[in-house]
């Protein structure tokens, strides 16, 4: 969203001014209004664009209030917008109005009524096709309505035909009541994020008692999360057993040389379908894959990327990358070494874990390792206590084919995203669409505090295609143990091949 007189992710502009007495907050549902079922949604989905027919904007069915399930259109679920929108032609001054949409799920005929949500702000605009020029949305279902649950997406699950086709949903949850330590240990990636966003528009507000209307106040909805994008393919068994690794990680800026991958800042926005990134983004990452790979992506090709809330197709080129990763921030903010190093990290914290596990095995000898695991390398070392190794970050890494749309970085509509987050958040580097979170499953929590994304995978998705790896915490010594990469619970490895690093 952009806070300018131009183009406009809404197509109306926004400005950032002080906010006066009679600003007036854009509001979501109030206690009795909403009746999400809590069964999960059935969803379909936009043209990816670039000629791919599906997997792109998650879109659900839905209609005018008690309109008949006949009438159901589909609907843009965009975590990217910030209000509901009801597509309409142009007219005159901006404001916001009280609207209401019921929800239908798309897995039978007739669609079953899945949520009913009543005295919504809605703005009416006009809205553009998505994907393709196929298909135009009847509406966008925005963030006002989003944060007031824990909203669970699956992206890629198997249909209830049990074949390799998949399909998607989506449940409004009231709360996700499991703490992080459950989470943790059930192997679930958590990635806390905070809000970005909002301020004060061009457009006008509910009305007061004297149906007097000021200036509308937009809260901050935008999710921003830490990517290494193309980092070098992984598996702890690849590591040889015993054998420390070359070349050693002894220092920090080791561990910042060994990285792989390219660090970004992206937002999540359903409301398209790949990963979308600036030019200059995609000339770092494209470098990054040929280095970890030896290969270099496919050569772009052209084809507009087109966005139901703008109002013109945008000029992109395409490709792929064969993967990237989402990261939580453990380190903390004044020793954060980038994503890319917390990723690595994690994985030589898992290769750790996988052979510590491997040589402790007794009952399935095929596991068992002839010789002890390595050490933690000493660039892991929590400089805060020393002697321990520093909690591995959680994250969720996508393999594959990712489709990427390369857009320019003055490209208004990614300007206008950037300027919404700026100053208060990072520079973002693009977008992650429905389409690049493949077979993963994602909660976004607006509602604990602090506000989380938990990341798992879909119990067919194969590693190289979706892994979400959980936060593996620091042991203080031999009688504890902890769960970590999808492994039985273990604790220090008893003995272990320490590094070739000069202090050892």
């Amino acid at each position: 969203m952009r806070r300018s007189a131009g183009s406009t992710r809404l197509a109306f502009a926004i400005r950032l001014t002080v906010a006066g007495l009679s600003a007036v907050s854009l509001g979501g549902c109030n206690d009795d209004c909403c009746t999400p079922d809590s069964f999960p949604i059935a969803l379909d989905r936009a043209p990816l664009g670039n000629g791919v027919a599906g997997g792109g904007a998650l879109l659900a069915l839905a209609t005018a209030p008690d309109a008949p399930a006949a009438s159901a259109l589909p609907m843009v679920v965009d975590t990217g917008t910030p209000v509901m929108i009801w597509g309409s032609p142009a007219s005159g001054n901006l404001q916001t109005t009280a609207g209401g949409l019921d929800l239908y799920g798309s897995d039978f005929s007739p669609p079953p009524l899945r949520a009913r949500f009543r005295g919504i702000d809605v703005l009416s605009l006009p809205l553009h096709p998505v994907g393709d020029p196929t298909v135009t949305p009847v509406g966008i279902l925005g963030n006002n309505l989003l944060l007031g649950y824990s909203v669970e997406f699956r992206f890629g699950a198997l249909c209830a035909d049990g074949v390799s086709t998949t399909c998607s949903w989506m449940t409004f949850w009231p709360q996700l009541g499991a703490d992080a330590s459950f989470l943790e240990d059930a192997g679930y990636a958590v990635l806390y994020f905070t809000l970005f966003g909002g301020g004060e528009v061009t457009a006008d507000g509910d009305a007061d008692f004297l149906g007097l209307r000021g200036p509308l106040q937009i809260p901050p909805t935008r999710v921003v999360l830490r990517a290494c994008a193309a980092p070098s393919a992984f598996s702890p068994s690849d590591a040889t057993p015993g054998v420390a690794p070359s070349p050693a990680c002894c220092t920090a800026a080791d561990a910042i040389a060994q990285s792989s991958g390219v660090d970004l800042s992206l937002l999540v926005d359903t409301g398209v379908g790949p990963l979308v990134l600036s030019q200059s983004a995609w000339s770092r990452v494209s470098a990054a894959a040929l280095a970890s790979s030896g290969a270099a992506p496919p050569a772009p090709t052209s084809s507009p990327l087109l966005v139901a809330t703008w109002p013109v197709p945008i000029d992109a080129t395409w490709s792929t990358i064969p993967r990237y990763a989402l990261v939580n921030l453990e380190a903390g903010i004044n020793l954060d070494p980038g994503p890319c190093v917390e990723l690595a990290r994690a994985r030589r914290t898992e290769i750790v874990s996988y052979q510590t596990v491997s040589y402790q095995t007794v009952m399935n000898p095929s596991l068992a390792m002839p010789v002890p695991p390595v050490c933690g390398a000493p660039c892991d070392v929590d400089p805060t206590q020393s002697g321990e190794a520093q909690n591995s970050a959680a994250y969720l890494e996508i393999g594959g084919d990712v489709p990427v749309a390369i857009i320019a970085d003055d490209e208004p509509f990614l300007q206008a995203l950037q300027f919404d987050v700026l100053p208060e958040g990072p520079q973002i580097d693009g977008l992650v669409g429905a389409g690049a979170l493949g077979r993963a499953r994602l909660e976004l929590d607006y509602i604990s505090s602090p506000t989380r994304a938990v990341f798992s995978c879909e119990a067919h998705a194969p590693r190289s295609v979706c892994w979400s790896a959980s936060r593996c915490p620091q042991l203080p010594d031999h009688d504890h143990q902890h769960l970590c990469f999808d492994l039985p619970a273990h604790g220090l490895p008893a003995t272990c091949i320490p590094s070739v690093c000069p202090s050892n």
